[in-house]
């Protein structure tokens, strides 16, 4: 499971979330949350639980790159309370990267022990950023349908075009140099997957240059 969901941003309530957890619990499944946008949510009372605390069979992936916006340390954990389960994935680890970097790991620290400010400024940035992305969409409902993430930094508008959201994409970063992922790479063989929607992200400083430069993009295609 992957809450705030990447790319639609959702959040399902709590109710669902432990009900899914139970699932697994009763059925002797081992639920993998991946959680590295937790902490992002746009209402705070909608955070979950952390899987590795709802079920001692369940683990919890989280990193330092996403919601607390710190990717450069290279730094990330799961968190799990089955010691078979850790000894399996410690064991794992001595083939890869087998420790990390000290002053990351010390770096990491101070950042965790500073998450709440950490979190909070970038929720204020996505707060900010998502008026400027409420406006673009609501002045091209004719092309778009837009709904803002209920977490997380991304967000999985719909393309109402007739060419299709493979072609916007592909124009729009070769034209206009700005970047879009079309629904085709979220690919699954275990669900059907969209073909009429692209990912774009929320979470960085200062979007309203590149939402300039497409709307600019699509103004002189309308006038083609």
């Amino acid at each position: 499971m992957n809450f705030p969901h990447n790319p639609t941003g959702a959040v399902p309530d709590k109710g669902t979330w432990g009900a899914l957890v139970e699932l697994c619990d009763e059925r002797g499944i081992h639920l993998f949350s991946d959680e590295v946008y937790r902490g992002l949510e746009l209402n705070r009372d909608t955070t979950l639980a952390q899987g590795a605390d709802l079920s001692p069979k369940a683990l919890s992936l989280n990193v330092l790159s996403k919601a607390y916006g710190l990717p450069g340390l290279r730094i990330g954990w799961i968190a799990c309370r089955d010691p078979v389960v850790l000894d399996r994935l410690e064991r794992a680890k001595q083939y890869t990267s087998i420790c990390n970097s000290a002053p990351s790991e010390i770096l990491g620290l101070i950042a965790v022990r500073a998450g709440d400010e950490l979190l909070e400024k970038n929720r204020q940035i996505i707060a900010h950023n998502l008026l400027s992305f409420n406006a673009f969409f609501s002045r091209r409902p004719d092309l778009f349908q837009w709904q803002e993430p209920q977490g997380g930094c991304v967000a999985y508008p719909r393309y109402l075009g007739s060419e299709g959201v493979e072609s916007l994409c592909t124009q729009l970063v070769e034209e206009a140099g700005v970047l879009l992922l079309p629904a085709s790479v979220y690919h699954s063989s275990l669900t059907t997957t969209p073909d009429d929607r692209f990912r774009v992200g929320v979470g960085r400083g200062g979007p309203q240059e590149d939402l300039d430069v497409w709307a600019a993009w699509l103004d002189t295609r309308r006038r083609a």
